[in-house]
């Protein structure tokens, strides 16, 4: 029952949302350029940055969160429908333009749907690190082209604190990288090793063979081509937790003249199959961080918050709390439940011996303050 109550409150607060975000939003904005096609590039994203921070402003879609939005402001040019040049004129030799943007805000649009999942998210630090393993399963290394696609697939999102590659490539021991992979301890250090909240830890393998084609007498005769054939094989670790939050295996093939190209061909193209359903993952933990109950806890005793969590926890409703930030007597939990947010404090009520203040309860926030 309480499933179908939050089913039917995100219809509403969806339908909310789509009254506030129609189809496109029209602005008249300012741009300058060293020529008029420039002028209008740097009129579209202005008009984009201007429209997208009066949502986050305005907490339309998560409020508290910050994000850096540069990335998404750099790829304005995609999230605008129309253009129309108002005024233009020269000055000092610089073309300065006045126009009306048009610029796609429908939930649906790539802009929307990319804002929406980094905000849900707050922003993670996000580490990949792929290993490279050889015909016989030894690892030999990093594979920089698996990590690279990834990571640039990441970015193309608008992700703005991917680890950096040259950071991800000092960590040398890969025999102990493929002992975490495992399954073994270590990944505690390794989230704080890299500052990071998820660490996406894959490998990959290839071989090659020759092709051979039938020779019109029943048997087949060899060819100067070689095929390769790859997997990369990927686990999501939520740092704060240690929990495996998601899987993914991506296969793929490669023809070319040698069996190293045909490798390399066949690595290149898993890579982009990886980086496809990585991009569905987080896409997912997206969708579950927005139908999670968000908890305002007021307090200087983080041992009280600490205890809070694990009371949380210990509820048979609660699938996951996250301890989003703690700082000036204030913490953000995140908890993944179906239950109502006011059926939830009465459930821990019950359970924990902390003393809870309940400030106000919403569909889906809750404050308070604690004491032990």
């Amino acid at each position: 029952m309480g499933k179908c109550r939050r089913i039917i409150w995100g219809m509403v607060i969806g339908m909310a949302l789509l009254g506030q975000t129609a189809a496109a939003q029209q602005v008249v904005v300012d741009g300058m350029g060293t020529d008029k096609e420039s002028a209008l590039r740097d009129a579209s994203r202005n008009a984009v940055e201007q429209i997208v921070g009066t949502m986050v402003d305005s907490k339309t879609l998560v409020s508290n969160a910050v994000v850096a939005l540069d990335t998404i402001y750099t790829k304005s040019q995609g999230f605008v429908t129309n253009q129309e040049i108002l005024s233009q004129d020269e000055r000092d030799g610089m073309v300065h333009v006045r126009a009306r943007i048009d610029v796609n805000t429908n939930p649906d649009s790539q802009l929307m749907s990319n804002l929406n999942m980094i905000m849900s998210l707050n922003d993670p630090r996000i580490a990949v690190i792929v290993l490279k393993q050889n015909g016989q399963g030894q690892v030999t290394g990093h594979d920089t082209i698996a990590e690279s696609a990834l990571n640039d697939r990441l970015l193309s999102l608008g992700f703005t604190h991917v680890i950096d590659a040259n950071i991800v490539s000092s960590l040398e021991n890969a025999q102990l990288l493929n002992q975490i992979y495992n399954g073994s301890s270590g990944i505690t250090s390794l989230g704080q090793s890299l500052g990071a909240d998820y660490v996406v830890l894959g490998r990959t393998r290839a071989q090659s063979q020759g092709i051979s084609l039938p020779d019109g007498k029943g048997g087949y005769e060899p060819t100067l081509l070689k095929t390769g054939n790859a997997t990369l094989s990927a686990k999501i670790i939520k740092f704060d937790t240690g929990d495996i939050v998601g899987t993914f295996t991506s296969t793929a093939k490669g023809v070319e003249n040698s069996e190293e190209m045909a490798e390399q061909k066949a690595i290149q193209q898993v890579s982009d199959e990886a980086a496809k359903k990585l991009e569905e993952k987080f896409r997912h933990f997206s969708s579950i961080a927005e139908a999670a109950v968000r908890m305002e806890v007021y307090t200087n005793d983080y041992g009280a918050v600490q205890q809070l969590v694990q009371d949380l926890r210990a509820l048979p409703v609660v699938q996951n709390v996250y301890l989003r930030e703690h700082q000036n007597g204030k913490a953000i939990l995140s908890i993944e439940t179906t239950e109502r947010p006011d059926t939830l404090v009465q459930l821990l009520q019950r359970q924990t011996n902390l003393g809870l203040f309940i400030a106000s309860v919403t569909a889906n926030n809750i404050k308070l303050s604690v004491s032990r």
